[in-house]
């Protein structure tokens, strides 16, 4: 997205090179597809191998529509689509689909860029739904992750502590 209007004149060319510029950006998502999809299938049973699949998936996807964005109130709009596309590509059904995505990105602040933990927890949640959708994992967090990070410092996703009462609060998050 740009905020420059172009001089009349100048208007073709602007408009022929953003257009390239979407074709080049479609054209990498659909390569980025290409290489998660074989190893994601939403009716597989859900075991850690598949979990993470699912994880590493959504937050390689948020990272690469994220990312780019200028304007921080830009990338839900682009990450909602691109991960209904992503996971209607997996054969889950439209609406399923755009449910699961909204739950994935409820809850965090328009108005502020996306942090590395928040793309990690958009891709846990994309993971945890996507495999409820079928069964594959008990309802609830999928928690095999270590309890502690170096130096004991708890993880949020811990189970064995106070901490892991939930991910940490953070100023782009409304409830």
């Amino acid at each position: 997205m740009t905020d420059r209007i172009p001089a009349p004149a100048d208007a073709p060319t602007f408009v022929a090179d953003a257009l390239l510029a979407w074709r080049r950006w479609l054209e990498s998502l659909a390569e980025r597809f290409d290489h998660l999809l074989p190893s994601l299938d939403p009716g597989r049973a859900g075991d850690a191998a598949e979990v993470v699949a699912w994880e590493v998936a959504g937050e390689q996807l948020m990272t690469f529509v994220a990312a780019p964005v200028v304007d921080n109130d830009g990338w839900q709009g682009y990450s909602q689509l691109t991960l209904q596309w992503f996971l209607t590509a997996t054969g889950i059904p439209p609406e399923q689909a755009r449910v699961v995505v909204g739950g994935a990105l409820k809850g965090f602040g328009w108005w502020a860029p996306l942090t590395a933990v928040e793309i990690g927890e958009i891709g846990g949640r994309i993971a945890r739904d996507v495999l409820g959708l079928t069964g594959s994992v008990p309802p609830g967090r999928v928690d095999d992750w270590p309890d502690t990070w170096p130096h004991g410092w708890p993880t949020w996703r811990a189970t064995n502590t106070s901490a892991g009462a939930g991910p940490p609060p953070d100023r782009g998050r409304y409830r």
